[in-house]
């Protein structure tokens, strides 16, 4: 696949950067950036540190923001819908973000909440979680984010890294 775009995805920052620092240190600048919540008041300061714009939505933990809750993009072939997740009942399963992806005719899902990362199919959605950029949540503890690579062709694949 040849890309045209590559966009960083990442959540539950908490307003903790020392991953985000080393991050941005490591990779090449991304296009942009899709944050899934739990920013804790600091847009402008991840915006400024890559350089790029960011996309992002409120999680549960970011109060007195004007962040929307939700929202859809449009990238290559795909609608992606971006929510945090905690309104879905995540801990208890994927199946409420599934439906309102198919509502909102999305094919893909990103959502975090959860700190753990995760790329799976459910019922014809892709299911994407980036882990938590600086608490996380899974087995191995590690950081984790998720590159996007769009192609010329419009199609766009997913992986998971881990912060090291």
């Amino acid at each position: 696949m040849r890309v045209v775009k590559t966009v960083l995805v990442i959540s539950d920052s908490h307003g903790q950067y020392f991953y985000l620092e080393q991050l941005q240190k490591k990779l090449p600048k991304p296009d942009y950036i899709i944050h899934l919540g739990d920013v804790a008041r600091d847009q402008d300061y991840i915006s400024a540190l890559f350089g790029c714009a960011v996309d992002m939505v409120a999680g549960n933990n970011d109060y007195f923001t004007e962040l929307p809750g939700e929202f859809t993009i449009r990238e290559g072939k795909h609608v992606i819908w971006l929510t945090h997740g905690h309104g879905y009942s995540v801990y208890s399963g994927t199946e409420r973000l599934v439906g309102r992806a198919k509502a909102l005719g999305a094919d893909t899902v990103m959502f975090g909440h959860t700190h753990c990362p995760c790329v799976d199919w459910r019922d014809g959605v892709r299911v994407i979680n980036p882990g938590s950029i600086s608490l996380p949540r899974q087995e191995s503890r590690k950081p984790t984010y998720i590159l996007m690579r769009v192609g010329e062709d419009g199609e766009i694949d997913y992986g998971v890294h881990e912060v090291s």
